[in-house]
């Protein structure tokens, strides 16, 4: 059982939602569930129900009522499931209940460890954590109760700490050189709560690395004049240096190397580089902590298909082809990381089947696989010149039986062009299959895939193909601030124009020639 207040008030039992009642009873839990394992007086229940002056005088009656129907919809949903249990405890009730089933909690437990490793300096996992506990949030808390007038202090209180923790957030990734990425989150935070300095502060930083000087400077003079007109006060010391900073272009103001990357490396002449220093800017392009840049449209095909399977509970299927060098496998990276570890909007991921052999990893969503039942699962769908596509369907049908999902589940599949007839065919057959499983498969190849399986996807309306294509300018650029800033590459070159040198070699790392044919 989950309690979601992280925006519209719901109570689910795995996908199945429970009724909650009406008002005054959605209200009453909603209280309980904001004082969760602490008891809530009489008194204080009334004042939430009712405005000052305005409770009945069977008001009473009407909480008892309201109590004795939260108590049966909990003991129906909840005793499979370990639920919560109100009880009656002087002056009033509590509601008890494991904090691990109320997004609220989860959402404060992972701020709170996202914090410690901000103030450790592990600006990467901080960020992480930090953006994982905001994809808890589906809107306002508590939005369909605000809707009916509801204002208590305990909402202000946690709006608060929403917005405390996206700054924490920015300020984390702009740690790790993600200004990119972020400023136009930023500029809608800045535009939302313009009184702000620190989101404000943020703002002028990321645009300011971005190579947008002027904006960050014309943000600083709109915030000081809310401010000044608003609250009739001056931007505080720390804004103020900051706009000083920018004007004076203080080499402060670059990014530490961000955490997570690789040591800073020599775009030529390093050990084991081939001469020109390609390969060395190559080997800095693997690591994981690089913005992902140019891939917002296919990445939200894929968070669409997901969102399809969770609500129709049927195979679906993304298949995504590009040539050498084109980023398929970072692709795939940031499915995992954005769309399934960050929200937890699958109960787990199985990764990743390549030809040479099957590797099963568990990389998101709870619970785990345990470590036995994954290496029970290599074993049942290793490939080789005997495995037939009907017995790795017969296999994975098993593995989903010992197994139901209540949550969606993530298969990904890098280099399925190189795949035996046996895999294409078993992915072929579970993506159009009618079993009611809610699974989703992206998988990356080259275009040699449509070479041996021309109708791939077959176009129907459970499947999709998209096509990579080579980076623009304006994203060669944006990983050329990155790599530049955080000084994870230092190139050689013309000592006046070693930043344009460090270009030339990146656009020839990740923008490889067009082939003549297929």
């Amino acid at each position: 059982m989950r309690f979601r207040m992280l925006g519209p008030l719901e109570v689910r039992n795995g996908e199945r939602a429970a009724a909650l009642g009406g008002a005054r009873q959605k209200s009453a839990l909603a209280l309980l569930l904001l004082h969760a394992n602490r008891t809530v007086a009489t008194s204080r229940l009334l004042d939430a129900l009712w405005p000052a002056g305005q409770a009945p005088p069977s008001a009473r009656k009407i909480l008892q009522n309201a109590v004795s129907g939260l108590r049966g919809t909990l003991a129906g949903d909840g005793r499979a499931a370990g639920g919560a249990v109100l009880v009656t405890r002087p002056p009033g009730y509590m509601l008890t209940v494991d904090p691990e089933q109320v997004d609220l909690h989860v959402f404060e437990r992972l701020v709170a460890q996202g914090r410690a490793r901000l103030a450790r300096g592990e600006y990467a996992q901080a960020a992480a954590d930090l953006r994982e506990a905001l994809g808890l949030w589906r809107g306002p808390a508590l939005a369909d109760l605000a809707e009916t007038g509801v204002s208590w202090p305990e909402l202000a209180a946690v709006e608060n700490a929403r917005l405390d923790a996206t700054e924490d957030y920015f300020e984390a990734a702009l740690a790790c050189g993600r200004h990119h990425e972020v400023v136009r989150e930023l500029e809608a935070a800045v535009r939302s709560e313009p009184l702000r300095e620190r989101s404000c502060g943020h703002l002028m930083l990321a645009l300011y690395r971005c190579g947008r000087q002027a904006d960050a400077l014309e943000t600083y003079e709109r915030t000081r004049t809310a401010l000044v007109e608003d609250l009739g006060v001056d931007p505080g010391h720390e804004l103020r240096a900051l706009q000083r900073a920018i004007l004076n272009h203080d080499p402060a103001l670059r990014p530490a190397a961000a955490a997570g990357l690789p040591a800073p490396v020599e775009a030529a002449g390093a050990a084991g580089a081939s001469r020109d220093g390609t390969a060395s800017v190559e080997e800095c392009l693997t690591g994981h902590s690089l913005p992902i840049v140019d891939r917002e449209y296919e990445l939200a095909v894929v968070q669409g298909m997901l969102e399809r399977v969770r609500h129709r509970r049927r195979p679906h299927l993304v298949t995504v082809l590009g040539g050498p060098g084109l980023g398929k496998t970072r692709f795939l990276i940031e499915v995992e990381r954005r769309l399934v570890s960050r929200t937890q909007s699958a109960r787990y991921l199985v990764s990743r089947c390549p030809a040479t052999g099957v590797t099963i990893q568990s990389l998101g969503g709870a619970p785990r696989l345990p470590t036995s039942e994954l290496t029970r699962l290599e074993g049942m769908l290793a490939v080789d010149g005997a495995q037939d596509a009907a017995r790795m369907a017969a296999v994975w049908k098993e593995f989903l039986a010992g197994h139901p999902l209540d949550l969606p589940l993530v298969l990904v599949i890098d280099d399925l062009h190189r795949g035996p007839d046996a895999l294409l065919e078993f992915v072929d057959g579970l993506a159009a299959g009618s079993d009611p499983v809610p699974v989703l498969v992206v998988a990356a190849a080259r275009a040699d895939l449509l070479d041996r399986r021309p109708c791939w996807g077959g176009g129907g309306s459970d499947s999709a193909v998209l096509t990579l294509d080579r980076l623009s300018d304006t994203a060669v650029d944006q990983l050329l601030d990155f790599l530049w800033l955080t000084g994870a590459v230092e190139p050689h070159g013309p000592p006046g124009d070693r930043r344009g040198h460090l270009r030339g070699l990146l656009r020839a790392a990740v923008r490889p020639p067009e082939p003549l044919s297929r």
